[in-house]
């Protein structure tokens, strides 16, 4: 619209330098102003109305050839009504002639070769921009469909990750149980089988409820403390109504088994590890504590928690936080948005 605009004051501009050259040199009446400006803003302006509403009256994927054909035809239109339009709007200024059609062959045809000098090179260029814009928008779409394509398979490849890392420990859990205490380790193979099904019911790979999440939290919190006994104690602290929010799936478990790994298992009085679930101001909060030793300045956390900040990076970029609190409260937190990613913007 701004080029059409800048085509139309460039139309008056000539229309005005046009109507000074005839008022100086040879019809020296304002009339000859001011009707070439009227004759050059009218054609101009029926010129640049057919090549920019063009879309208006060629069905979407018209060949080339047609497009170009209806759009010259509809040139030579606007060029005859513009120049019939002029003539008529000239016959109602003081001192004009009057009207009568058709009038001067000789000046709509001249008009009619104009439009086509300067028409047709502005719609090719139109048309070649128009062109070049739907290419490159095709082109960011299927970039951006490779992203998200990329994202849903790395995720896919993290939770696989994910899930075996757990089982793995599990199953070290229950093999060494099998010789001291095998009623145990039966336990354990029944809260395992629970877990399977937890696991295998998910309708999403990516996202489940809160309760699902806790639901595998608290069995994994289970097995082990039929793995440590009285020296592991748990406690889950969860504000009502969240259970069926959607979060990111198999975040904490991962957590709390770092928990449990350097807060039960590297102390030998053991103790207890609480859970705890927030929501303000659209932010989810895990938070772990136990009563381990002081985190490192810089502690890795193993693959677990690396695995947990590669999913949460791919699916909130920059948007989640994770804490490491040392004693005298030594815990864990993740901050993360509790919309739903594909209902906002991720970044």
């Amino acid at each position: 619209m701004r080029n059409a605009l800048k085509v139309i004051l460039i139309a008056g501009a000539i229309g005005l330098s046009f109507g000074l050259y005839r008022y100086c040199w040879y019809d020296h009446r304002i009339l000859s102003i001011t009707g070439s400006v009227m004759s050059c803003l009218i054609i101009g302006s029926l010129m640049m109305a057919v090549i920019y509403g063009r879309g208006y009256f060629l069905p979407a994927g018209s060949p080339a050839g047609v497009k170009a054909l209806v759009v010259i035809l509809l040139l030579i239109l606007a060029s005859g009504a513009g120049t019939a339009l002029y003539f008529w709007l000239l016959s109602w200024l003081p001192g004009g002639p009057p009207f009568r059609w058709p009038g001067e062959s000789g000046i709509y045809i001249l008009n009619i070769l104009i439009v086509m000098v300067v028409g047709i090179p502005i719609y090719a260029s139109e048309e070649g921009r128009r062109q070049l814009s739907g290419l490159v928008q095709s082109q960011q779409y299927r970039v951006l469909q490779l992203e998200q394509q990329q994202q849903a398979i790395e995720l896919e490849l993290l939770r696989a990750k994910i899930n075996p890392h757990f089982l793995y420990n599990v199953h070290n859990t229950i093999a060494g149980l099998i010789p001291a205490a095998p009623e145990k380790a039966e336990m354990l193979v029944l809260l395992l089988s629970k877990f399977f099904r937890a696991s295998l019911s998910m309708n999403s790979p990516t996202f489940h409820s809160l309760e699902a999440e806790l639901d595998i939290v608290t069995t994994y919190l289970q097995m082990q403390q039929l793995r440590f006994g009285a020296r592991m104690h748990f406690e889950l602290h969860v504000p009502a109504g969240l259970e069926q929010r959607q979060v990111p799936s198999f975040v904490l478990q991962p957590i709390v088994e770092n928990a449990v790994k350097h807060g039960i298992e590297a102390c030998a009085d053991g103790g207890v590890i609480t859970i705890t679930v927030q929501e303000a101001g659209g932010q989810f909060m895990y938070t772990v504590t136990d009563p381990g030793a002081a985190f490192s300045e810089a502690p890795s956390g193993g693959s677990g928690l690396k695995l947990v900040t590669g999913k949460l990076q791919l699916l909130y970029g920059h948007a989640f936080h994770i804490v490491f609190h040392n004693p005298p409260e030594k815990y864990v937190s993740i901050t993360f948005p509790s919309q739903h990613p594909g209902t906002a913007g991720r970044r």
